[in-house]
């Protein structure tokens, strides 16, 4: 990371909640840390990944758009334990990005990914942690956020999420989770960015009516602060809702609430407005059906999202996601995803985007290990405050091989 980056970046106070309980939770999950874990044997699996693409629009930008052809690689390792009792997983990939044509937004990102969790009798600890370090080109992009890929800026970004579950009955579940994300940009000034950190605690309820069908509930609280900008905001939400397992192959599942949030600001942040409270729906419904030949995953969702823009963005998100084996070896998929930020007050500004993203793809297995892929990727995006809609479209050529479904 670049030293002045790091030199130049605020040091920012945390939430009140968020140290002690975090390292409460943590201190809680580590210490049930099996010892027979260590004894188990470990494994190694890497693999690594190639593609050469096309895009038109590189930055999706409205007027004069630039076109580049390029290549993507990825190499990565997953080093993994596994006892009755207990797991632990530990990820790291490094990949690159080179454009022919935009030379100035090459990019090396890398990421590491950890996780953790531990069954007892009736109580379950868990505890995920997340870094990355990559471009705005990317994290920004079809990320339920910003939409800001005009410039090739770093990111930073950490995520802890420690949790507790226990078994009331055989029937009913408790579950605590505490999520902590601390992101920074790079110049951030420079791209209409703010560092930003966000604490989020949850309480979850299930209750099995029967062997189809669920009871759920959640309630949650949430502190967001953007210190660049002087906005922090405290919301909360309640929701109720069921998983009904229609088949063996068909289950649905629904939550529905509402949320209420009051945001502090000093006016200079994106959304440009002094305090205010705000409140609106909460909804989250998914539907996974398995076919004789394929998959399909249906979902809608709307929430209230931290953002690289100094304020909290409400956001809706529906998506569509199919896969079918067309042949022993061949196999077709479709993701689509649309999502829909706006402001949480009435305000029109510069949050307020529409965006799409539709990607067909095929994979030809050659083996166990290896496969090609040939996929094409539209993007679309219209902002509120802007003139013009941008959109991009993208073909891929890619070969992928993974050590570890030998």
């Amino acid at each position: 990371m670049d030293k002045n980056h790091i030199k130049n970046t605020p040091l920012r106070s945390r939430p009140s909640v968020t140290v002690p309980l975090v390292l409460g939770m943590i201190a809680v999950s580590l210490s049930a840390f099996s010892d027979d874990i260590l004894q188990q044997p470990w494994k190694f699996e890497p693999g690594a990944r190639l593609s050469l693409f096309y895009d038109d629009n590189v930055r999706l930008s409205v007027d004069d758009p630039e076109a580049s052809l390029g290549g993507l690689a990825e190499i990565y390792g997953l080093l993994a334990w596994r006892t009755e009792k207990s797991s632990l997983g530990l990820r790291a990939a490094i990949d690159g990005s080179y454009y022919d044509d935009i030379s100035e937004l090459n990019t090396t990102d890398g990421s590491l990914d950890f996780t953790y969790d531990y069954r007892m009798s009736r109580v379950k600890f868990g505890l995920v942690t997340r870094l990355r370090y990559d471009s705005t080109l990317t994290s920004e992009d079809e990320a339920d956020t910003t939409g800001v890929v005009q410039a090739n800026k770093r990111r930073t970004s950490l995520e802890i999420g420690p949790s507790i579950g226990y078994d009331l009955t055989e029937r009913a579940r408790i579950n605590a989770e505490y999520t902590f994300l601390d992101v920074s940009y790079e110049d951030a000034e420079a791209i209409s960015l703010s560092n930003f950190q966000n604490s989020r605690l949850g309480f979850n309820t299930e209750y099995d009516l029967s062997e189809r069908s669920r009871l759920l509930g959640r309630l949650s609280y949430e502190q967001y602060e953007s210190d660049e900008v002087s906005q922090s905001s405290e919301s909360f939400g309640v929701e109720a809702g069921f998983r009904f397992q229609f088949s063996e192959r068909t289950t649905l599942s629904a939550l529905g609430g509402a949320r209420f949030a009051s945001i502090k600001s000093d006016g200079t942040g994106q959304s440009g407005s002094d305090d205010e409270n705000s409140s609106g729906p909460l909804l989250e419904v998914g539907l996974d059906r398995i076919y004789e030949r394929g998959t399909l995953r249906l979902s809608l969702e709307r929430s209230l999202l931290p953002s690289g823009r100094g304020s909290l963005l409400d956001t809706t998100i529906a998506s569509v996601i199919v896969s079918s084996p067309l042949t022993e070896r061949l196999t077709s998929s479709l993701t689509a995803r649309g999502i829909r930020n706006r402001n949480p007050g009435d305000e029109v500004n510069a949050n307020d985007r529409d965006y799409l993203i539709l990607s067909p793809a095929l994979r030809w297995r050659l083996n166990e290990s290896s496969w090609l892929d040939l996929s094409y990727r539209y993007r679309w995006q219209d902002r509120e405050v802007l003139d013009g809609i941008a959109d991009s479209n993208s073909v891929y050529f890619g070969y992928g091989y993974d050590w570890g479904r030998r």
